[in-house]
Parts: C-alpha cells; sequence; structure tokens
C-alpha cells in the first residue's frame, strides 16, 4: 500500500479496546502454550481494526484475536488477516481484515459497529 493512500471503503470509529492476539497456537499436545500479545486498537470497522503493538507480524498472517470493547461486556472472538504493518514510534500499527469466519463472534462485531455508527449519526443529526 502507498502511503496516504485510503484503500478501507467503510467507516471507521476511533476505539481503545484492549485486544488480545494469538501469534503462535499451543502444541496440539498442549506441551507448549499459545503466544498471545496483548495491544490496543486504534480504531475499528465492521471489516476491520487496527491496533498498536510492540512486536511486529508478518503480513499476510491470519491469527486469532480477541477483542475488549470498553463500553460492551462481551469478549469478542475474531480472526483477521495482517494486511499491513507501519512503524510509528516505537510502535508497529497493523492493520487487521476481519474475516466472517466460522465459530466467531464476527456477527456479534458488526452489530456493535453499526449500533455505534448509528448512534454517532444521530449525535451529528
Amino acid at each position: 500500500m502507498s502511503p496516504g493512500k485510503e484503500r478501507r471503503s467503510e467507516l471507521r470509529l476511533n476505539e481503545n479496546a484492549t485486544v488480545f492476539i494469538e501469534v503462535c497456537s499451543a502444541d496440539y499436545d498442549q506441551s507448549s502454550p499459545a503466544n498471545v500479545i496483548i495491544c490496543n486498537s486504534l480504531d475499528i470497522s465492521a471489516n476491520g481494526i487496527q491496533v498498536q503493538m510492540d512486536q511486529e507480524v508478518a503480513v499476510g498472517s491470519i491469527l486469532r484475536i480477541c477483542a475488549e470493547l470498553d463500553s460492551d461486556d462481551d469478549t469478542l472472538y475474531l480472526v483477521g488477516e495482517v494486511k499491513w504493518v507501519k512503524f510509528h514510534e516505537d510502535q508497529y500499527h497493523i492493520g487487521f481484515e476481519l474475516y466472517d469466519a466460522e465459530n466467531t463472534d464476527i456477527s456479534g462485531w458488526k452489530s456493535i459497529i453499526a449500533s455505534r455508527l448509528n448512534a454517532s449519526d444521530t449525535k451529528l443529526g
């Protein structure tokens, strides 16, 4: 992606949520635990999330994501692909495209985003 070129087609919300990203799964026999990184989101949309991390991950990686949005009690389990990585002020900003995958909370995620966008439209109008 070239600098300054926006590729997202949907609206995004500035959201500082706690996000857990499983960068390495546990061994099948549980002899080695999963490697999970705790980070924060910078913004969210119906089909994506941008996070700020201390560690770089490879573009194209498909990872499990667990998001705890501040104003919701629910923990949402998602799957996303790393679409881009930028180094910014000693942190990595990483953009994920979320997948519409089975056994995830993508429907709940999209519902929350839609309700927040509707609420922000109501405040503006």
